[in-house]
């Protein structure tokens, strides 16, 4: 047995090392803003190298930095892949609570700031679908060289699972398209009013001796071949509806190359009228009506906490200025003149 000695207090046990597994909670003082910038850039680039090179750092300060995230939550946060890193559950429920804080940081530093389009060199982040970014994007963008010369847009793909929490965080800006399970606390304005037509050459419907009054109703002549744009869910459906998806001769992902095929090749296609129309205007085509097509709003979409935001309220105003012509003309005015070739 172990007495102390006489006249002082017994002696006392050092502390016991931390326990990896103990129970006690992370602090906020324990945080440094700087690590919760490193955990969003590496989960958003899915690799260190990118990350560090996205917050102008070197990649061994990624690490470092990476490392004292996985110390403070105890867990690995990203395991490697042959592509670069992948997160892990507890990084994937973390980084929702990491967007809103610091969207909310950056809410309380542009409270009451003035916007000027005419200097900022703000990047705004955009969401479109393929048809958005071909509708929209060359006109937003020669807005942007007159007006914000110093201001860049940034169109990010983001899954439809992940559109509202990247709307809610604020990494991105606007949504455009159609986005029919966007969440009721977003607010929403009609860009345009859109509808499939059926898009050919000139020299393609004169083969097939269509009259100009052609009405596209579940019969077609045998002579015409079609491309399909798999991207477009509207455009997929007519071609399953009018029975025409056996004389599909091509799939394509997107509009990329679908002016090359109106001037090289003699085929049909199903589009957006807006996009037909502005290929139509680059050389020979008709345009035809098709049965039972229907219309949908194509839209921009954003969360209601960024509206008094300055600088996100001009570009809401801009897009409603370009696009949202509603009863001021017809949709399509804004776009190139139609040729004549086109019915």
């Amino acid at each position: 047995m172990t007495h102390s000695a006489p006249g002082r207090p017994p002696a006392r046990s050092d502390p016991a090392p931390h326990d990896a597994d103990a129970s006690d909670g992370l602090r906020v003082q324990d945080l440094d803003l700087n690590l919760l910038k490193t955990f969003r850039a590496v989960y958003e680039e899915r690799h260190v190298g990118r990350a560090a090179l996205r917050l102008g750092v070197t990649q061994p300060s990624v690490s470092y930095a990476l490392g004292r995230l996985r110390l403070m939550f105890r867990d690995a946060l990203f395991v490697r892949t042959g592509t670069g890193v992948e997160p892990t559950p507890r990084a994937q429920r973390l980084a929702i609570s990491v967007d809103k804080a610091l969207a909310i940081l950056q809410d309380v530093l542009d409270e009451g700031s003035r916007f000027a389009p005419d200097s900022t060199q703000r990047v705004f982040r955009l969401h479109m679908s393929d048809f958005a970014a071909s509708a929209f994007l060359p006109t937003l963008l020669a807005a942007f060289d007159r007006r914000a010369p110093g201001a860049v847009i940034e169109t990010l793909h983001v899954d439809e699972c992940q559109l509202n929490v990247a709307l809610e965080s604020g990494r991105i800006d606007f949504a455009l398209g159609h986005f029919a399970d966007a969440s009721s606390h977003f607010q929403r304005t009609a860009l345009l009013h859109e509808r499939c037509v059926l898009l050919m050459p000139r020299r393609t419907a004169q083969r097939a001796g269509l009259p100009d009054d052609f009405v596209l109703d579940g019969t077609a002549p045998d002579t015409l071949r079609f491309v399909a744009v798999t991207s477009h869910p509207q455009s997929m459906q007519l071609l399953e509806r009018h029975e025409l998806m056996p004389r599909v001769r091509a799939a394509l992902p997107d509009f990329m190359v679908v002016p090359a095929l109106l001037r090289d090749g003699d085929y049909a296609l199903i589009l957006p009228e807006t996009i037909a129309i502005t290929f139509a205007a680059r050389q020979p085509c008709v345009l035809y009506e098709i049965a039972g097509a229907g219309e949908w709003a194509v839209n921009a979409y954003w969360h209601r906490r960024f509206d008094a935001d300055p600088g996100h309220r001009w570009l809401r105003a801009l897009l409603l200025e370009l696009f949202n012509i509603g009863e001021q003309a017809p949709f399509d005015a804004w776009l190139a003149p139609q040729p004549p070739a086109c019915a």
